[in-house]
């Protein structure tokens, strides 16, 4: 679904059916009796977008597993999400993911089902992973979850969504994501939350995400794959590029820049590049491919799964990319990582762990995208990212 239309439904819809269900809540709390702590035995998160939010949540749901050995695990994502579990360990079981499609039918039919098992799991806390998002507010209140774990305003003016939580955590902007996540944790033992402090500080210790190593097939299969795709593995370095998609134009690096640093990448005969992402980057794939002008830069944009894109971080030497999900996969690899900062802050977002160069111009006018606009700008030049130059680049490569 576009993001832009997907947060019109969210604002037109979700702020009256959460006034709404608040009205209720408010009524209906009056009469209901007080639920007497029980074991906790199955735990939801809810985050639908953004695979490398849900990758920066590991620790979370890592902890909530020490905290909590004996309760199922349940996640809500959007159904092109599902195969990331698989590569976080299997720490969600696959018939506990709930997929959920993103066309606006799909996605109703699919919400409406995945309640209905809720219901009937009789989940006992749920996580709302999600930055003010209206539909996950209205999904937690609807599970009947005894605990409704999530972000609040507090203090900070819009961003309504109710009072639909149990759990009200102050969401920090100043903090990294993972961090936030970890932050909610802190919660789940309490029998409510309705004040912003928290309890204890954030034990960075706890922010460690596991390593994939590749399954046999996907060693097999992979070197087959680049070959037929005219990148055989060869020797030398090997660099890979996702220059965006322009789903977010604004977050991503002009693609002259991309082009201007791949020439300058290959003027070296040892070495050769491969650009991935999804179909979505084909247009500037192959903009890419034809400015660089070299048999040594190919694409395979759009032709690898989530395992095979880890097989190749595990094998080249760099990936250069701009903020997105795929430089947060890349933290389940040694690969060097080269993130491209603009109107996000790379103090909240930036990957985590050994090997990243954050490359981030600091203008005055930026981060202009936060939780606290719903990661909209009104800004129209990303003056912000033309203004790393691709020489600052390569002068690190080295």
């Amino acid at each position: 679904m576009n993001v832009s239309r997907a947060r019109s439904i969210d604002r037109r819809l979700g702020v009256p059916l959460c006034f709404l269900l608040d009205c209720w809540e408010s009524v209906a709390g009056r009469f209901s009796r007080r639920k007497r702590e029980s074991p906790v035995r199955k735990i939801l998160f809810i985050k639908l977008s953004e695979l490398g939010a849900i990758i920066l949540a590991y620790p979370l749901l890592k902890r909530m597993k020490k905290e909590y050995p004996s309760a199922e695990l349940f996640f809500m994502t959007f159904e092109k999400n599902r195969g990331i579990f698989k590569l976080l360990g299997g720490i969600i079981p696959e018939e506990n993911i709930l997929g959920i499609r993103e066309a606006p039918a799909a996605m109703a039919a699919d919400t409406l089902k995945a309640l209905w098992r809720l219901r009937r799991e009789r989940i006992d806390i749920v996580f709302d992973l999600e930055f003010f998002s209206r539909f996950s507010a209205i999904v937690s209140y609807l599970s009947k979850a005894g605990k409704r774990i999530g972000f609040f305003r507090y203090a900070f003016e819009g961003l309504y969504r109710g009072n639909l939580q149990t759990h009200n955590v102050l969401y920090n902007p100043l903090r990294h994501v993972a961090k936030n996540y970890l932050a909610l944790a802190q919660s789940a033992g309490r029998a409510g939350k309705n004040t912003p402090q928290l309890e204890v500080p954030i034990d960075e210790s706890e922010l460690v995400f596991p390593r994939y190593v590749p399954d046999e097939k996907t060693v097999q299969a992979m070197p087959g794959k680049l070959s037929a795709a005219g990148a055989g593995r060869g020797e030398g370095r090997l660099f890979l590029i996702n220059p965006g998609e322009g789903v977010l134009s604004l977050r991503e690096w002009p693609i002259d820049n991309f082009i201007a640093l791949s020439r300058m990448i290959i003027e070296d005969k040892n070495n050769r590049i491969i650009i991935i992402g999804t179909e979505g980057a084909a247009g500037k794939a192959r903009l890419l491919m034809e400015g660089a002008r070299s048999e040594r830069c190919e694409s395979l944009v759009g032709k690898t799964t989530l395992s095979e894109l880890l097989w190749l971080f595990n094998s080249a030497d760099t990936l250069i990319s701009n903020d997105c999900g795929l430089a947060h996969l890349a933290m389940l690899s040694p690969i060097r990582k080269f993130i491209i900062f603009g109107p996000e802050s790379p103090e909240v977002f930036s990957p985590l762990g050994d090997n990243n160069l954050v490359f981030y111009a600091g203008w005055p006018c930026s981060p202009c995208l936060s939780a606290f606009n719903h990661r909209e700008s009104r800004c129209t030049d990303n003056k912000c990212l033309k203004a790393i130059a691709p020489g600052a680049i390569f002068a690190r490569l080295s």
